[in-house]
């Protein structure tokens, strides 16, 4: 029988972000909580879970057909359902390049999940989990748990011999009610999307666009949140000094922190040659920059689209490693293709979009500006 459980040795060397491999959210990933495992066998394991590597755990949500991020300390359990199983016969391409197959003697099990996780905002997810390893450290040891959209055995084996986890339950955590983010926007033009960035979790949220003129990111995880809004004649975005809780003691930013960041920007890998930091914020821990990028040019159903360009508005995170600032990751709020004749942007800076709490109902109004409620950055052309 095939065991969900390997040994977990010492030497193990865990991934980490591409930009900052002992960054904030390596850490935070890599954070555990108290975990009970049930295997399909009837098994149980109990200890102190954690994701392995600087992933957080991720999942292609049904509804969404996008990528969402969560971290141990965000669940309530974690459920990995059957979605499909059979016994299959092996098979390989009759010749290279065509689509014919030739199908070998014998049959092994393969079994399909679905993932279904429960947040403690009381809200229920599900989709396809991109694979992950879990450490559970326990009475017994350290031990791995495997979670994979796809379980596949060997020739020897049937559907019976494979063990998987059934469920993760987190007994520690509590479900409390959810509160949503949702808002109107007058005076700004059409609503053509908004995005909001997790200050705690550093992942960023779709909302849903309705008439043109509302967006709702529905119930969200507790935190604050910096929110974007693309409309067909503004940007308006919020950029506050919020920071995740590890990086709440570290030093503010200095007078010359953004000069020097600027000297260690054009070295980044990126395939914008124009981009620009329009502001900075959080702390030398956890800076955050407010970046615009674009490119001259771009191709659409593989035909180059005169007179456009595409364009996008980022957050990248940095941290200061003395003597030099270190880039972590990067964020992206808007990703837009500008065509022909298409008017052009102009950036609004707004304190109102920045660290808003769940719970909130915003009113974003042309008409109501003071000097002190917008600031114009800039055109984005």
């Amino acid at each position: 029988m095939r065991g969900i459980f390997v040994s977990w040795g010492p030497g193990i060397i865990c991934g980490a972000l591409a930009f900052g491999p002992m960054s904030l959210a390596v850490r935070a990933a890599g954070a555990g909580v108290p975990a009970l495992a049930v295997f399909s066998d009837g098994t149980v394991a109990e200890g102190e879970a954690r994701v392995i590597g600087s992933r957080p755990l991720t999942v292609v949500l049904l509804d969404e057909k996008r990528q969402r991020m969560f971290t141990l300390a965000d669940l309530v359990s974690v459920e990995q359902l059957v979605e499909q199983a059979g016994m299959e016969r092996p098979w390989t391409f009759k010749e290279a390049g065509r689509p014919e197959k030739v199908y070998l003697e014998g049959e092994y099990p393969l079994v399909n999940f679905l993932t279904r996780l429960t947040l403690i905002n009381g809200s229920v997810v599900t989709g396809h989990v991109i694979s992950a390893a879990l450490e559970l450290k326990g009475p017994a040891g350290k031990r791995k748990i495997f979670l994979q959209r796809q379980l596949k055995g060997t020739k020897s084996e049937t559907l019976n011999d494979l063990v998987y986890l059934r469920t993760l339950r987190m007994p520690a955590a509590a479900i409390a009610d959810g509160l949503p983010i949702s808002g109107r926007v007058d005076g700004f033009g059409t609503v053509l999307s908004a995005t909001a960035l997790d200050t705690a979790r550093g992942h960023v949220l779709f909302a849903r666009v309705i008439d043109g003129a509302r967006f709702d990111f529905g119930t969200l995880l507790p935190g604050r949140y910096d929110l974007c809004v693309l409309t067909d004649t503004h940007a308006l975005t919020g950029l506050s000094d919020v920071v995740p809780p590890e990086a709440g003691q570290g030093a503010p930013l200095q007078a010359g922190d953004l000069a020097a960041i600027n000297k260690k920007f054009p070295l980044a890998d990126d395939f914008f040659s124009d981009r620009w930091i329009l502001r900075l914020g959080g702390n030398r821990v956890f800076a955050k920059a407010l970046v615009y990028k674009r490119r001259a040019d771009y191709y659409e159903a593989a035909r180059w689209t005169p007179g456009g360009f595409l364009w996008h508005l980022e957050v990248w995170t940095w941290h200061f490693a003395d003597p030099d600032w270190k880039v972590d990751r990067r964020h992206i709020l808007i990703r837009h293709k500008q065509k022909g004749g298409e008017r052009n942007r102009t950036l609004l800076l707004s304190e109102r979009l920045g660290a808003v709490s769940p719970g909130t109902q915003l009113h974003l109004q042309a008409k109501e500006a003071p000097d002190a409620t917008w600031h114009a950055v800039r055109t984005l052309d």
